[in-house]
């Protein structure tokens, strides 16, 4: 843009020295802080979301280790629904789950003879079994409201927070990538209050849910809480989070999120389609594609 201005006040007289000056202040702003101007377009398009149908390549580490998983999406936000399938490494696994309807259970298939139509609370133990975060945060939106609050939440322009690192590949993709470098992360004492759970409690701080369970051995399982009770809870969701960002979509395809151990999640987006227009069969169990049972 800045060769594209001097060019233009070489071939015309008319271009006075105030409008060069301005136009290079702003040109300048851009180009010395990219980063700011690639994730407003992720935020603004990440508002704009009715619907995703995805294809994500996952690993979260569970007790110690990365698992990995290939999971399919197909998300509608409202009203809320979800179907999901896995690939690996519980081959055949399916959700379907329906915002209002099945006195707010969600229909699992663990493609066995034992579990194929059975109806579960979506924060229950068996349904967030080795998984850090609920069917309610699948997909991009919950991530990147995360990302936002803390693009709000710390200085924008400050590059050893926000930092800009070129233009790189992730699986193949030529993306932009962005760091978010959060050396004030921390775990701090949280009290427990009536009626909150692990899932309402990581939605308010805007956290993983899992590294509380993680931090607090005392908590056997997600749906161990006591009101009253002191926990450790991340200060923010992560201490480095690492995005990959489309160049040709201006969209994410690549998350790795750090805390104090390490590497704790990595999301690839292998296929994504923004705003899908899916039918009333997407989320049907009796869709024949899909293999509840009839």
């Amino acid at each position: 843009m800045t060769k594209w201005v001097l060019h233009l006040f070489k071939r015309s007289k008319y271009i006075t020295l105030s409008t060069i000056l301005l136009v290079l202040c702003l040109s300048f702003s851009y180009e010395s802080a990219p980063e700011v101007a690639i994730l407003e377009k992720v935020f603004a398009t990440n508002h704009t979301l009715d619907a995703v149908n995805v294809t994500m390549l996952i690993k979260e580490r569970i007790d110690g280790e990365l698992i990995h998983k290939k999971t399919e999406f197909k998300i509608s936000y409202n009203p809320y629904k979800i179907y999901l399938k896995q690939y690996y490494p519980h081959q055949g696994l399916e959700i379907l789950y329906i915002e209002g309807e099945n006195n707010g259970k969600a229909l699992l298939n663990r493609n066995t003879i034992a579990i194929s139509n059975l109806k579960l609370d979506p924060l229950s133990n068996l349904m967030r079994n080795d998984n850090h975060h609920s069917i309610y945060r699948a997909g991009f939106s919950y991530f990147l409201e995360v990302v936002e609050n803390l693009y709000h939440t710390y200085d924008k322009n400050d590059t050893s927070i926000w930092q800009y690192k070129g233009q790189v590949k992730y699986a193949n993709i030529l993306c932009y990538k962005i760091v978010f470098q959060n050396d004030n992360f921390r775990y701090v004492p949280y009290k427990v209050r009536n009626g909150e759970n692990l899932e309402s409690i990581s939605k308010k701080l805007l956290v993983c849910d899992y590294l509380i369970v993680e931090k607090n051995p005392e908590i056997k399982s997600f749906e161990d809480l006591t009101p009253g009770t002191t926990i450790m809870v991340p200060s923010d969701y992560a201490k480095q989070i690492v995005m990959y960002i489309d160049q040709k979509r201006e969209f994410p395809v690549g998350l790795k999120n750090y805390d104090d151990k390490g590497l704790f999640q990595e999301y690839a987006y292998v296929e994504y389609e923004l705003n899908p227009k899916f039918s009333k069969l997407d989320f049907s169990f009796e869709n024949p594609d899909y293999g509840f049972k009839k």
